[in-house]
């Protein structure tokens, strides 16, 4: 039997104290608070802490834990009396403009702040202080409520007395308004709570308030479980008449909950009508628009407080019963007789998202009487942002209202249209949990929204960094005649149609582009005509003069690049190769090859390898058509003629036949090609020719790759992109006699097509920019923000185009040109239209935190890698801060490794060079891991290599794993799997020749296993312990041989029962003899679904095992244990972090004696609230800290 033991928190010498250093947790509110100096801050909620981001450098530059242990759900920042009162201030979605001077003699309230039933209150001059950068604000005062709130507002009072006060009002999840008096103190806002006022008690999952324009009524939505919609009025009567209702509407339609309701300010549209609205959102992804303006035939409708009456008279529906929303018949539904006709007050339908949407906005612009549409904004499960623009049909609407929607003819959604402008997706995984809104007539409009991934975006104006100078945001679609009749230059037709003939049917459209500069570039015709374009205030098109004789040849067929700025040049089918230069406008022809020119390719790395000090020089690669080799072809501008190298680069390949190029440049001394199918070649410079030095394919599929980039400050490594949706980074090995290429790096971003790459320098380092296709849109994608940066429809990847971007570097601004049906179509962009503000993490629960640990020093947690139910593993750096610089620490992304189809199960590192990682359909990988030896910080991470035992359904889990050295020279190591079939399976992986050899094979008859460990392996002897879901850890162990092919079965030598049900965690403590000794003992610690701890004293002797004495500690947390982890080592014991889903962390401290059987001494340090909910892992991540994981990610000190 295990011993129980009661805890204390006593000991002889100071406890080991939990200090909570970081968090990176779902953002779960937002607001906006713009300073009367133009600045503007984002306030997001990160859990229990509010944090303060400057949008312009996207700063934090402050934070504030609020609730002791309670997430913010929402946020309010308040108006001052002089600004107009934002139409858009709601749960998530606020905006102010206040400061210092404008506070007057009293320091008011100026946020509001909840979560479930906890709410505080901010004044302003505490607000000042953080937006600042004084987080020093002393503690925060939490109220309580009686119930869940779902908004909040604060606004002025207009009555007698307390007139000019700031109160406020909260709607809750029964749809009661609970107004608030608040009264400043020295200890902090006290706030007092009125009397609940509520028509009806449905159970609400959204609300939202909005104060009318008199001041003294609070307009009231709430969006119920079942589907259905309560619009109501609040009254702020004087003291001693009580508070009064109005029930205006109840709306159904949505096939599901309502997630999400959004009341407009009062619109003003053409004609001068004034209407308002009311948008929602639903589990069954529309979006809907409702009028919720007084009709002209509406009565009131009064209540006391539910009492009924209410200065009566005929036709007033007084709600005297309490409703209840259920299941079931009518009697359990808000629609009474009297609101039978409302759900006609539907005015649009729209559907977007693929799942759930979980918020929807307005702008906050009132001013429509141009007829300019109405912004909505909408933002969904499946983690996008859609923006609709709603247009009335005024005329029929008018009609309806005027007879109250009665007439037959009144349907929903028949009063206006909403067109989807757009979708921008905004985080990673699921979830989009926070929004907020600023805008309004003449101001800018600001959208902010925070995920489940802890990543916070910005869209709208001024919310993108500045872009490049000179770039504008135009969309225009022109055809070859529209432009023929603006061009410059245009000759007249000359062809003469004969009489009694029709003339061609053949369209004459758009054929290649190719971009001389940010602001030039040719388009050439189908007809042979040669256009140049100058961006600036539109486009200016000019005819470029061609002969006939050129025309001609240029007619049927050519290839047109620009390999230097101002030039581009021309292959035709005849093998001529003509030059443009815009400083002559003219056409000369260079050179005639032998047949058809086939490609011309623009080399990277030419101008730093052959023309260093040689400006306006270019060197190209000219293939033709039939012939084995390529050539090279320079430019001399100093005699503005070229030469034609004579040493031939001889297409050729170990991997494919033919070889035909479709990408190059130079590394170094070495010319590197790309080939249609994917191989990469690489050639040396000979006296004669360019030989074949060395080929590979690593392309899965025959897909062209598309560009060689060389990596910046490094001469022996470069990326290439491929059209199978993957980039890749070779270094060069060379040797006198041999050269080799090693693939570093191999990672697929979210592109299904690579077309190109580029490094632009940040404030942070290089950033990698990608662009491609995915599906029918034109993607530029930044690699370290995992952001895409452009997403331009365009019909897909298989057209005409070329992209241009600043020669700044300055990442979001472009230009791009396209044909798509005969048209052309062109693009361009002065900045991003999203960037992200704050850097989040994985969209889904982490389930498996690893930390590197040298073999040379011994250091832990230069590296850490977390591993989600998204099946994406992140590599990070975590950057430390000390006390006082709190808002300075964070991590800092270094790789994003997706491979694995299903959730990851476990993850481990071995030494700093390999990650290994194990998920369900019988996936484990092995990650080869290095650094790059360039200017480009990132890690190189490619898949060394996959389990090669899937069995023949490969639908088996591997819950789990071990992994430690094998034999002496480094270069094997054993690793040891659990898999769902209660199978446990021993190998020697060999990094050198990554071969897999099966070592042994165990079998668990009584349950699942959940945890493997080593303890102690040998050449000749190998011994594992395994956790199961029935609560047993058993010892196996397995004679094996290293130079046999045989495998071993493992035996079990010893099983103790620790829990009552399943075990989800494990850690054991570090053997107190070394491994050749024949004495040795462990400390087993694990946790259980039966929420118990429990401390196994495990001995190894004279060849047995035997558990000397157990430790049980129940109700250690209040839900299963979910992690444990062995923190800290002396002589007299052990301290152990362990982690649950009631969401605490705390620490343990075992002694315990090797070859005692007395029990071991538990005794609790501390127990702290964690932020991490569905905690699934926890590692020690550094000497003296350790990492939570689950829905977010969370570190904690420990020490003395």
């Amino acid at each position: 039997m295990a011993q129980n033991t009661s805890l204390t928190t006593s000991m002889g010498k100071l406890p080991t104290k939990l200090r909570h250093n970081f968090v990176l947790n779902p953002i779960t509110a937002l607001a906006f608070y713009h300073t009367p100096d133009s600045r503007v801050f984002v306030l997001a909620a990160e859990d229990t802490w509010l944090k303060i981001y400057d949008v312009a450098t996207s700063r934090l530059v402050s934070q504030l834990k609020v609730f002791f242990s309670q997430p913010i759900h929402g946020l309010y920042v308040s108006q001052p009396s002089s600004s107009p009162s934002s139409p858009t201030a709601s749960a998530t979605s606020a905006s102010a403009a206040t400061g210092e001077d404008e506070a007057g003699e009293d320091d008011e309230p100026q946020v509001l702040i909840w979560g479930a039933n906890s709410i505080s209150i901010l004044s302003q001059s505490t607000l000042i202080q953080l937006i600042n950068g004084d987080s020093n604000v002393g503690e925060v005062k939490e109220g309580k409520t009686a119930d869940w709130i779902y908004d909040g507002i604060l606004f002025r009072s207009q009555k007698g007395l307390q007139k000019g006060k700031v109160e406020g009002a909260l709607v809750t999840a029964h749809n009661e308004v609970i107004p608030l008096s608040i009264s400043p103190s020295p200890v902090g806002n006290q706030i007092t709570f009125g009397p609940l006022t509520s028509p009806s008690r449905p159970i609400l999952y959204s609300a939202n308030l909005c104060l009318l324009d008199d001041g003294e009524t609070i307009l009231v939505a709430g969006g119920t479980v079942f589907g259905e919609i309560v619009v109501w009025k609040y009254h702020l009567c004087p003291e001693g008449t009580g508070k009064r209702y109005e029930v205006l509407y109840v709306f159904t339609g949505h096939e599901g909950s309502i997630f999400g309701v959004s009341i407009s300010p009062e619109l003003q549209l053409e004609g001068g009508e004034r209407v308002r609205l009311l948008a929602s959102c639903s589990d069954d992804r529309t979006v809907r628009v409702w009028d919720i303006t007084d009709s002209p035939k509406h009565v009131n409708t009064a209540g006391t407080n539910g009492s009924g009456g209410g200065g009566g008279g005929n036709g007033e529906r007084v709600m005297e019963e309490a409703r209840e929303t259920g299941f079931g018949g009518s009697n359990n539904s808000e629609v009474k007789v009297e609101n039978q006709n409302d759900k006609a007050r539907c005015l649009a339908v729209a559907m977007g998202h693929v799942s759930r949407i979980w918020q929807v906005r307005f702008t906050g612009r009132t001013q429509h009487q141009d007829g300019s549409a109405i912004e909505v904004h909408s933002f969904g499960e499946d983690a996008t942002r859609q923006k609709w623009e709603l247009t009335l049909d005024q005329q029929k609407w008018r009609e309806a209202l005027e007879r109250g929607y009665s007439g037959e003819e009144d349907t929903a959604g028949s009063f206006g249209t909403m067109k989807n402008c757009g979708i921008v997706s905004c985080h990673n995984g699921k979830n989009m949990w926070s929004t907020a809104v600023s805008g309004g007539d003449g101001l800018p409009t600001l959208i902010a929204t925070g995920g489940a991934d802890g990543r916070v975006t910005m869209a709208g104006d001024q919310a993108t960094i500045q872009g490049a100078e000179g770039y504008e945001d135009i969309d225009v679609t022109l055809t070859v005649e529209d432009v023929m009749r603006v061009a410059e230059g245009v000759e007249q037709e000359t062809t003469v149609v004969e009489e009694g003939k029709k003339k061609s049917a053949v369209k004459n459209g758009f054929q290649r582009y190719a971009f001389l500069s940010e602001n030039t570039l040719l388009a050439t015709t189908s007809s042979g005509r040669l256009l140049h374009v100058t961006v600036g205030e539109g486009l200016k098109w000019k005819n470029v003069h061609l002969s006939e004789t050129v025309l001609a040849d240029l007619k049927s067929y050519y290839v047109v690049k620009s390999p230097v700025q101002g030039t581009a040049i021309l292959g035709s089918s005849s093998g001529k190769v003509y030059l443009f230069r815009e400083d002559g406008f003219e056409i000369k022809e260079l050179h005639t090859f032998s047949g058809k020119i086939s490609d011309i390719l623009v080399i990277e790395g030419s101008q730093e390898a052959l023309h260093k000090d040689q400006p306006g020089a270019w060197t190209v690669i000219i293939t033709v058509l039939g012939l084995d080799h390529a050539l090279l072809m320079t430019f001399d501008p100093s005699t503005s003629s070229v030469t034609v190298d004579p040493r031939k680069i001889y297409l050729s390949s170990d991997d494919v036949s033919p070889f035909i190029a479709t990408a190059a440049a130079f590394c170094g001394s070495k010319l590197i090609l790309g080939s249609r199918v994917g191989a990469v070649a690489v050639y040396k410079s000979t006296p004669d020719a360019y030989i074949l030095d060395y080929s590979r394919k690593d392309a899965r599929t025959k897909d062209a790759v598309t560009c060689i980039v060389p990596l910046p400050g490094s001469s022996t490594s470069f990326l290439t992109g491929c059209r199978d949706g993957r980039y890749r980074i070779y270094t060069l090995v060379s040797t006198p006699e041999s050269t080799t290429l090693h693939l570093q790096h191999e990672i697929s971003p979210p592109l299904g097509m690579i077309e190109g790459a580029r490094f632009v320098p940040t404030s942070s380092g290089l950033d990698l920019i990608i662009h491609g296709f995915r599906g029918k849109n034109f993607i530029v994608w930044s690699e370290s923000t995992r952001q895409e940066l452009t997403t331009i429809e365009c019909g897909g990847g298989h057209r005409a185009f070329d992209v241009v971007f600043p020669a700044s570097g300055t990442p979001g601004p472009l230009r791009f040109i396209f044909t798509k049906a005969s048209a052309l179509k062109f693009y361009s962009q002065s900045s991003p239209p999203l960037r992200t503000l704050k850097e989040g993490g994985h969209g889904r629960e982490l389930r498996a935190v690893a930390a590197s640990v040298s073999p040379s020093t011994g250091e832990v947690g230069r590296y850490i890698a977390t591993a989600a139910e998204d099946t994406t593993i992140r590599l990070w750096q975590y950057r430390d801060a000390p006390t006082g610089q709190e808002t300075q620490r964070g991590f800092k992304a270094l790789a994003i490794l997706e491979k694995h189809s299903a959730g990851i199960q476990a993850m481990k590192w071995f030494g700093e060079s390999y990650l290994l990682s194990s998920a369900g359909n019988e996936e484990f990988f092995v990650w080869r891991v290095s650094k790059l030896e360039s200017e480009y910080e990132a890690l190189a991470v490619v898949c060394e290599s996959k389990y090669p035992d899937r069995s023949a359904d490969g639908d088996l889990r591997i819950v789990d794993f071990d992994v430690q050295a094998w034999g002496t020279d480094g270069q094997a190591m054993l690793i040891s799997l659990a898999l769902s079939n209660s199978t446990l399976k021993s190998y020697v992986y060999s990094t050198k020749t990554q071969q897999w050899k099966l070592l042994a094979e165990g079998r668990y008859t009584g349950a699942c296993l959940t945890q493997i460990r080593h303890l102690r392996v040998a050449d000749v002897e190998t011994q594992v312990l395994t956790a199961s879901t029935d609560g047993y850890v058993a010892v196996w162990s397995a004679t094996v041989s290293s130079t046999t092919t045989e495998k071993a079965e493992y035996a079990m030598v010893t099983i103790s029962k620790v829990h009552q049900s399943s075990i989800k965690g494990l850690d054991l403590s570090s053997p107190r003899s070394p491994p050749s000794s024949q004495t040795q003992s462990w400390l087993v610690i694990t946790g259980g679904d039966d929420n118990a701890v429990h401390f196994t004293n495990l001995s190894y002797s004279n060849n047995t095992y035997k558990v000397l004495s157990r430790t049980r500690v129940s109700n250690a947390h209040a839900a299963g244990v979910t992690g444990i982890c062995t923190v800290k080592e002396d002589e007299e014991g052990v301290e152990v972090v362990s982690i649950s889903n009631d969401q605490r962390v705390k620490l343990w401290r075992a002694e315990w004696r090797e070859e005692s059987e007395k029990p071991v001494k538990v005794k609790l340090l501390d127990n702290q609230y964690s932020s991490v909910a569905d905690a699934g892992d926890v590692e020690v991540v550094k000497e003296g800290r350790v990492m939570v994981g689950g829905v977010g990610m969370e570190v904690w000190d420990f020490g003395a």
